[in-house]
């Protein structure tokens, strides 16, 4: 195979490994969320060590890995939403590559009151929004792409009181969920 088809393959590789950290995110997902990251992976977006160290214990404030801080924290959001925007993929060797990703995120925050709140939450759900960029090394190992070392850029956020309306016209089936309950699963078992 040429050299331009693998780049290119390996591209669409590495995009889907983004998109599948926005699903496991949304979708609060572990074992998906866990499977982006080759071990050792290092991550600086709003936590800073391994990605996904599932043995490492959690001491004191540090929850272990970012796997286990991302699922606290999203469990204080009764829904989340990330949207990819940009990729650029360039690669260092046939084996690293570098991947710049612009996102925004939606968080629909837990009011006080919920069990699941967290310390910050207001007393009204609030809509927690940020936008940014993703800047990962990947690498190939055993066939696979995937993400080695991230840093999350962040360019603005922003918190407003929750916009709802017409939500309650939607069928209950067809509203985001997180796993295990989210369509995305009830079909794939199907």
């Amino acid at each position: 195979m040429d050299k331009v088809l693998q780049e290119y393959i390996a591209k669409q590789q590495i995009i889907e490994v983004t998109a599948l950290y926005t699903r496991a995110i949304d979708r609060m997902d572990e074992t998906l969320l866990r499977s982006v990251f080759h071990p050792g992976s290092q991550h600086n977006h709003f936590y800073q060590g391994p990605s996904s160290e599932p043995d490492r214990p959690a001491q004191g404030d540090d929850p272990g890995d970012f796997v286990r801080f991302a699922q606290d924290v999203l469990s204080t959001y009764s829904r989340t939403h990330h949207q990819l925007g940009n990729h650029l993929v360039e690669f260092e060797s046939d084996t690293r590559a570098r991947c710049e990703c612009y996102f925004t995120a939606f968080h629909r925050m837990r009011p006080i009151g919920d069990p699941l709140a967290a310390d910050n939450a207001f007393e009204t759900e609030m809509d927690f929004f940020v936008a940014g960029r993703y800047l990962d090394r990947f690498e190939l190992r055993d066939g696979q792409w995937k993400i080695v070392e991230r840093y999350g850029m962040t360019d603005w956020m922003r918190i407003e009181p929750p916009a709802s309306h017409g939500f309650a016209g939607i069928d209950p089936k067809t509203l985001s969920k997180q796993m295990p309950d989210d369509l995305l699963y009830t079909l794939a078992s199907v």
